[in-house]
C-alpha cells in the first residue's frame, strides 16, 4: 500500500480542492513569500494520519483548522488517494473482524463479495472536526465499518514524517511508556534499539539487571554515533568530530512505591585537552539541533524495515535553515536521493535547496494567496503573478523567493536571453557542446533588466525574441531604451523561413517530431507544446530522443545558433 496523492479542502486558508500529486512527482519543493501558506500545506498533509495527532507541538496541525477567511466555512477535510491490492483489502477486512468480533460480520461478508469490483485505488477522507474517516466508494456504504477499515489501512500505510523548526524536538529525557510505543520519539528510539540488535527493546530496559542494561546501551550508543558521525561529516557540521551523543537510563520515584523509567540524552564534547563536557541536545547550535532531529527521523523511522522500499513521506518546513551554505547544498542532494525511494515535500526560501542541477525545475510549486486570502499551489510554468520589476533567470522562481541575481550566478559564458522557460528548455537541449548560457525571462520588462546586467558586467550576450507581433514590439521597446547600436549588435528575432511573416519557437520543430515526442513520452496526442517540451527536458533518455528527431529540426536549430554572434 502507498499514497498516490492528497486532496486538501477547507483547511485553514486553503479553500481547495488543492491536490498534491505524489504519484507524478516524488520530490516537490514549495516556494513563496512569508505568510503565503507553505506551512499550512504541510500541516494539512500531516493531519491525515491519526498517528500524528499528538505530534507537532501536541497536535498544532489539528488546532484552529477552520478557514477564517470564510464567513460560513465548510468542514475541513483531508483526503488521500491510496493504492491497495485486492489481497491487501481483504487483509484489512480480516483485521477489522479480528478487532471487532461479530460487530461487522454481515457487512464484512458483503464487502468481501465486492472486493474484485473495488478499484485498486481508494480515496479515504478525514473530517478534521470529528476526526473520523470514510472511504469514498459507492460500493462501501457502511460508514462505521468504513472508518474502521480506513484506520486499518492507515496503520499499514507509509509513515508521514514532519520536520519543522524544532517544535517537535526531542527532550533531554524521554519517559518509557509502552502505551506510546507506536509514535513519537519513543518509537524512534525503539527502532534504534532494534536496528542495533533485533533482540533489543527499549521497553525491556526496566527489567534488565544493571550490568546487562549498560552493555545494551553501550552497543546502542555505538550504533547511534556511527550513524550521526557519518551524516554530520557529510554535511560538514563544524563540531561533528568533537561531539557524540550518549543515551543513558535513569529512574525516579512514582506513586505507590513504583519507579518511572526514562531514557536520558547527553551531548558529550571533548575540549582540546581531551576533557569531556556534558550538554543537553538543545544546548548545541541550531544547525546541529535541527540535523539531529533530521538524521534520527531519517535513519530510525519506526515504520521503515531495513532494505524495504516503503514510500515514506517526508514533510520538511524550511529544512536546513540554520545550516551553512555548503551544508545546505549537500542537503539538496540528500533530499533528491531520498525521493528516489520515498516522497519528499519541502518548503524553502533557500536557493541552495533549489539548485537546478539537483532539483528539477518542473517539480517546483509556488504557494500564493489570491485576493480573498485563499492559498493556491501553482506549478512553476503556470505562474503568472504580476511583477514590479522583472529580474530573473527563472523568473517566477526568483519572484517567489524575492531574490536578486548576482554577477557570480552567471559566470562568463556567452549568454542568450530568451523570452521564457520553454525557450530555455529547447535551446539548452539543442546547444550541444556549445559553451553557452541560456537565460530565460518572463515578459519585456524582465528582458530589459537582464540587458542592463549584461551591459554592466560586460558580458558577451544576445537577446532572442519570437518573430511575431509581440516579439517585434518587445524588441522595438528594448531598442528605444538601449539605442540602435546596442540593438544592431545584440537584439535578434527568430529568422523567418520561406514566405512566412511570423515565426515562433514552436515552428522550429517539425510537426512529425512533436507527434513522435508525445508518443515517446506517453502524453496524449493533444498535449500542449509547452507540456511536451517540459516533459522531454526532464526524462533520463532526453538525448536519445533528440537523436531520433528529423534532420530538418536539427538544421533549424543549427542555423539559429550559427546566426547568433556569440563567438
Amino acid at each position: 500500500m502507498k499514497y498516490h496523492k492528497f486532496i486538501i479542502n477547507h483547511y485553514r486558508a486553503i479553500e481547495g480542492p488543492m491536490v498534491i500529486d505524489l504519484a507524478k512527482n516524488s520530490l516537490i519543493p514549495i516556494i513563496g513569500v512569508n505568510e503565503c501558506g507553505k506551512t499550512t500545506i504541510l500541516n494539512a498533509i500531516f493531519s491525515f494520519d491519526y498517528h500524528n495527532d499528538k505530534l507537532n507541538n501536541n497536535g498544532r496541525h489539528l488546532q484552529d483548522v477552520t478557514n477564517l477567511y470564510s464567513l460560513s466555512p465548510e468542514m475541513p477535510k483531508i483526503s488521500a488517494e491510496v493504492e491497495i491490492s485486492t489481497d491487501e483489502f481483504t487483509d484489512m477486512l480480516d483485521s477489522v473482524e479480528e478487532e471487532h468480533p461479530l460487530k461487522y460480520t454481515s457487512a464484512i461478508r458483503s464487502y468481501k463479495r465486492l472486493r474484485n469490483r473495488i478499484s485498486r485505488t481508494l480515496t479515504i477522507t478525514r473530517d478534521l472536526k470529528s476526526n473520523l474517516y470514510n472511504i469514498d466508494n459507492p460500493l462501501l456504504c457502511n460508514i462505521e465499518l468504513n472508518a474502521s477499515i480506513a484506520m486499518q489501512i492507515i496503520r499499514h500505510l507509509p509513515y508521514l514524517l514532519y520536520f519543522d523548526d524544532f517544535r517537535d524536538s526531542v527532550e533531554n529525557r524521554v519517559e518509557i511508556i509502552k502505551e506510546q510505543s507506536d509514535s513519537g520519539w519513543l518509537a524512534i528510539f525503539e527502532t534504534l534499539f532494534q536496528k542495533t540488535d533485533n533482540a533489543f527493546s527499549v521497553f525491556d530496559l526496566p527489567e534488565k539487571e544493571e550490568r546487562q542494561r549498560k552493555a545494551i546501551l553501550a552497543k546502542v550508543n555505538r550504533k547511534l554515533n556511527a550513524s550521526l558521525t557519518h551524516e554530520w561529516q557529510n554535511f560538514r557540521l563544524d563540531d561533528a568530530d568533537a561531539l557524540r551523543i550518549e543515551i543513558n537510563y535513569e529512574e525516579e520515584p512514582a506513586q505507590g512505591g513504583n519507579k518511572r523509567p526514562f531514557l536520558k540524552l547527553d551531548v558529550i564534547e571533548r575540549d582540546m585537552l581531551g576533557d569531556q563536557h556534558y550538554f543537553f541536545v538543545r544546548d548545541r547550535s541550531k544547525g546541529f539541533f535541527w540535523f539531529f532531529n533530521f538524521v534520527m527521523k531519517l535513519e530510525y523511522n519506526p515504520k521503515v524495515i531495513e532494505n524495504t522500499d516503503v514510500d515514506a513521506i517526508y514533510l520538511l518546513d524550511e529544512p536546513g535553515s540554520y545550516l551553512h551554505a555548503a551544508a545546505q547544498a549537500k542537503l539538496a542532494i540528500k533530499l533528491r536521493n531520498l525521493s528516489d525511494r520515498n516522497k519528499v515535500v519541502y518548503c524553502t526560501h533557500s536557493h541552495h535547496l533549489l539548485d537546478p542541477e539537483v532539483i528539477p525545475i518542473n517539480t517546483i510549486r509556488i504557494a500564493e494567496k489570491d485576493g480573498q486570502g485563499n492559498v493556491r499551489l501553482i506549478p512553476l510554468h503556470e505562474h503568472h503573478g504580476s511583477l514590479i520589476e522583472r529580474r530573473s533567470a527563472y523568473q517566477p522562481l526568483i519572484d517567489a523567493l524575492q531574490l536578486r541575481p548576482l554577477a557570480l550566478d552567471f559566470g562568463h559564458a556567452p549568454t542568450i536571453i530568451v523570452e521564457g522557460i520553454i525557450d530555455y528548455f529547447l535551446l539548452d537541449i539543442f546547444k550541444a557542446n556549445r559553451g553557452l548560457t541560456i537565460l530565460p525571462s518572463v515578459g519585456a520588462e524582465s528582458i530589459k533588466y537582464y540587458i542592463s546586467l549584461m551591459i554592466a558586467w560586460r558580458m558577451i550576450y544576445c537577446v532572442l525574441w519570437d518573430n511575431d507581433p509581440a516579439g517585434r514590439a518587445s524588441r522595438e521597446d528594448a531598442t528605444s531604451h538601449f539605442g540602435n547600436v546596442e540593438a544592431q549588435l545584440h537584439f535578434f528575432l527568430l529568422p523567418l523561413k520561406g514566405k512566412s511573416k511570423n515565426r515562433i519557437m514552436q515552428n522550429m520543430i517539425e510537426g512529425s517530431d512533436l507527434v513522435f515526442l508525445r508518443e515517446s513520452l506517453n502524453l496524449t496526442k493533444n498535449a500542449s507544446f509547452e507540456k511536451t517540451i517540459a516533459a522531454w527536458y526532464y526524462v533520463p533518455n532526453r538525448n536519445e530522443l533528440l537523436q531520433q528527431l528529423s534532420s530538418i529540426t536539427h538544421q533549424n536549430f543549427k542555423n539559429l545558433f550559427d546566426e547568433l554572434p556569440l563567438a
